[in-house]
């Protein structure tokens, strides 16, 4: 069972505090990043060996994520 890790970044007044969530995988990795006042950056890493490695990045607006919960009544 993969355990999620939380890293909690405080950096202001420079730059926006961010939160990362990561559950790391045998060869995968999965990172979202929450950041203060921005969309919310899901970002998956992989390395199969001779088989590739890459990576894909995609942004989710926050208020969209809000309006779905919402929906669902959560």
């Amino acid at each position: 069972m993969n355990e999620l890790k939380i890293d909690r970044l405080n950096w202001q007044p420079t730059w926006p505090n961010e939160i990362w969530i990561t559950d790391k995988r045998r060869q995968e990795e999965f990172k979202i990043t929450l950041k203060q006042g921005d969309d919310i950056e899901i970002e998956f890493e992989w390395d199969y060996d001779y088989g590739g490695r890459g990576q894909e990045r995609m942004y989710l607006p926050v208020k969209l994520i809000k309006d779905l919960l919402n929906e669902l009544g959560l």
